[in-house]
């Protein structure tokens, strides 16, 4: 490939990074801008001299965009009147007014996202991603005279929080691209790789990492490098110094990543369906991570509180979907390897048991679109699980018992001990549905799925959607029962959405659990849970 072409080849797939970084869901595209050659090159200011705009071209360019977003739940039964757990006296939090009356529980919160641009020049740009009050529950931080006087709601301590920040510059050869960003990826289903542009996402994936990517032979291909995590700095033993300075980079965790992959923009995707355009895409991307040492948390580093971690782990995630006539159909699946060989949290106590774990998940996907109106989608899901008691779903200090929801999935402590870690866990941003997956384990793990779905327009601003879920464990051991099936759940939504920059959701979720969720020790049958959950989001 000529150079002029692989230039050429690059700057499209900039334009296709940039459309694919808006919130997923917006429903806009990113809008080609006219831009001047630059009239002057800018000089290069030497090392020592004090810094200087060097863009001073006129085709600068700051572009926002984001939402505020405002949602409220409302959920009822969500322990599902089936008592404590060995861990637990409930699956889900009660009432602290134990009265028997209340089964409701009610939440509201709100968050400002904003993502800022920075078109410095042609091909050159910086961009951040902040949220304001995150999730902040309504009416929560009162002051005042909560008796008839004035009351009013102070600040959270943290009321900003920066989530990204990076740059990316076009070169004649590829894009590079440092800082701290979202996900490794943008192509895929986000049942692994998820950075969490949507509308109602909680959780998103940033890495402190350099990349390049360089188009080559009708692929993009990309390598990177990331600080995963460091451990501690030269402040801990000499505050003066600036900028701190890791102390021994052996106690870093290191990740490298390679990736190759061809797909489109959703702008263009959409663009080629209405054309009825055969389109087939596809991504490959494979990660390694090691760390050498750890240093114990709280504890002064030193060479008696180093451990000997030697953890490594791999991870493989494949993705494929063709565009065909009305017809779509889409697959992905991840595995996830690791071996630490000294699992221990104790300097002294030098484990000879390696933690080992052998972990895959995927998604399968069929839609069918009848027009402008009608939409239809059936999914399978699958995470592979561990035989232990609990999901292993939420990060929790204590092995899990037999009748426990959750647990650690591994146990040093015992004879025999289990030193192997198996299930495995979709992305929290990946919601399958309202009450099961998404509040009361967690995430989808140690389980299968099956997921029906309509979608029809019913006007130019509304539209309605139905689904089924029905969730069957993978390892009957990890359920509170010792028995698979899990639940059937019921889920319908309303969407109204406006041209320019508001939409409004509400969705009602009905879960009918199965024996999985029954109290075995009590001989009680688990009850049927209901929710509400409605979205507002101002887009800009």
């Amino acid at each position: 490939m000529r150079p002029s072409a692989l230039a050429c080849c690059a700057a499209t797939f900039l334009a296709a990074t940039a459309a694919s970084a808006q919130p997923r869901g917006a429903g806009s595209e990113t809008r080609a801008v006219e831009r001047e050659p630059y009239r002057d090159a800018p000089g290069v200011t030497p090392i020592g001299e004090p810094v200087r705009a060097t863009a001073d071209t006129p085709d600068q360019r700051i572009r926002l965009a984001g939402f505020l977003r405002a949602r409220a739940d409302l959920g009822h039964n969500w322990d599902l009147g089936r008592g404590p757990t060995p861990m637990l006296p409930s699956i889900w939090p009660t009432p602290y007014v134990d009265d028997g009356a209340s089964h409701t529980q009610t939440n509201a919160d709100m968050r400002l996202r904003v993502d800022a641009t920075i078109e410095v020049g042609w091909g050159v740009s910086l961009h951040a991603r902040a949220h304001v009050l995150d999730n902040l529950r309504l009416g929560s931080l009162p002051t005042g005279d909560l008796v008839g006087g004035s009351v009013t709601q102070r600040g959270p301590d943290q009321p900003i929080d920066v989530r990204q920040v990076y740059g990316q510059v076009l070169l004649p050869f590829g894009v590079l691209t440092a800082g701290r960003m979202g996900a490794l990826v943008d192509w895929g289903t986000g049942f692994y790789l998820n950075a969490g542009n949507g509308l109602d996402d909680d959780y998103g994936d940033v890495g402190d990492r350099i990349a390049f990517t360089t188009p080559l032979a009708g692929l993009l291909w990309t390598a990177l490098y990331e600080i995963s995590a460091t451990g501690p700095s030269s402040e801990a033993v000499r505050p003066d110094i600036r900028p701190a300075f890791d102390l021994d980079p052996r106690d870093d965790v290191h990740t490298v990543a390679f990736s190759v992959a061809r797909w489109n923009s959703p702008a263009t995707r959409q663009r080629r369906l209405r054309a009825a355009r055969h389109t087939f895409e596809f991504g490959l991307v494979g990660s390694y991570r090691w760390q050498s040492y750890d240093v114990t948390a709280g504890d002064v580093p030193s060479a008696r509180t180093a451990l000997v971690r030697d953890l490594t782990a791999f991870v493989g995630d494949a993705w494929a979907r063709a565009d065909i006539g009305r017809f779509s159909f889409e697959g992905e699946f991840a595995f996830v390897g690791f071996r630490i060989a000294n699992a221990s949290l104790d300097p002294a106590a030098m484990l000879n048991l390696a933690v080992t774990g052998r972990q895959y998940g995927g998604v399968l996907r069929a839609d069918y679109r009848g027009g402008e109106r009608f939409f239809a989608r059936v999914e399978f899901g699958f995470a592979s699980g561990d035989d232990r008691p609990g999901f292993g779903a939420r990060p929790v200090a204590t092995s899990g018992r037999a009748g426990d929801l959750d647990g650690l999935q591994f146990d040093l402590t015992r004879t025999p001990r289990d030193v192997n870690v198996q299930n495995f866990r979709f992305s929290p941003n990946y919601r399958v549905d309202l009450i099961m997956w998404r509040r009361l384990i967690g995430t989808v793990t140690d389980a299968w799925y099956v997921r029906p779905m309509v979608r029809y327009r019913l006007g130019p601003m509304l539209t309605a959607e139905a689904a089924v879920i029905a969730s069957v464990a993978m390892e009957p051991n990890s359920t509170p029962s010792g028995k698979a099936p899990l639940g059937v759940e019921t889920d319908v939504g309303l969407v109204y959405e406006q041209e320019h920059g508001f939409v409004m959701r509400l969705d009602y979720g009905l879960l009918l659990p199965l024996s999985g969720f029954d109290n075995a020790a009590r001989r009680v049958s688990a009850s049927p849970a209901h929710a509400l959950h409605a979205v507002m989001a101002w887009r800009f």
